[in-house]
C-alpha cells in the first residue's frame, strides 16, 4: 500500500466512525487477499432458461473469488456480503492482529493517541469504543514503517 494511501487510511479510521468499507481496507492492509476459492466454491450462473426451467451451467465453471487471511486460510467468499473480523470495533480482534510480543507497546501508544484525540476533538469516549481503531492504526504504522538502515 502506498504511503499516501496508508496515511489517509490511518487518518480516516481514527477520525471517523467505523464503516464496512474501512474495515475491508484495514483487512487488506493487514494482509488479507482475494483469490480463487480452494474449498471448491464455484461461480454458478444458469446459462439460460427453457420453458421456465433453468439450463444448468457447464461443468467447467470458474472458481469463486474468496478472501484469505494473512496466514492463507480461506475465510469466505468475496463480494458485497463478505464478512471481515471487526478490527475497528472489537479490542480483542484489533489486538489479535498484533503479534503477542508487540501488544503491550502497541496498546500503550494507542491509548496515548486515543487520549490525545479526545482532547483535540473535545469528545468523551469513556467506554473506549474508538480504541480498537487506534490499536489498528498504531500497528499498521509500525508494521509498514521502514526498518533501520543496515
Amino acid at each position: 500500500m502506498p504511503a499516501a494511501d496508508l496515511t489517509d487510511l490511518l487518518d480516516r479510521i481514527t477520525r471517523q466512525a467505523p464503516t464496512r468499507a474501512a474495515t475491508m481496507e484495514v483487512a487488506r492492509a493487514l494482509g488479507w487477499t482475494t483469490g480463487p476459492s480452494r474449498k471448491g466454491w464455484k461461480v454458478v450462473q444458469p446459462t439460460g432458461y427453457v420453458g421456465g426451467m433453468v439450463v444448468p451451467p457447464s461443468a467447467d465453471t470458474a472458481a469463486a473469488e474468496a478472501w484469505f487471511d494473512p496466514e492463507g486460510t480461506e475465510r469466505g467468499l468475496a463480494g458485497p456480503n463478505a464478512e471481515f473480523p471487526p478490527y475497528l470495533t472489537s479490542l480483542d480482534t484489533a489486538l489479535s492482529a498484533v503479534p503477542a510480543a508487540e501488544r503491550a507497546a502497541t496498546l500503550r501508544t494507542a491509548l496515548d493517541r486515543h487520549r490525545a484525540w479526545q482532547e483535540e476533538s473535545g469528545r468523551d469516549d469513556a467506554a473506549l469504543g474508538r480504541l480498537p481503531a487506534f490499536v489498528v492504526a498504531v500497528w499498521l504504522s509500525v508494521k509498514t514503517a521502514p526498518g533501520p538502515a543496515a
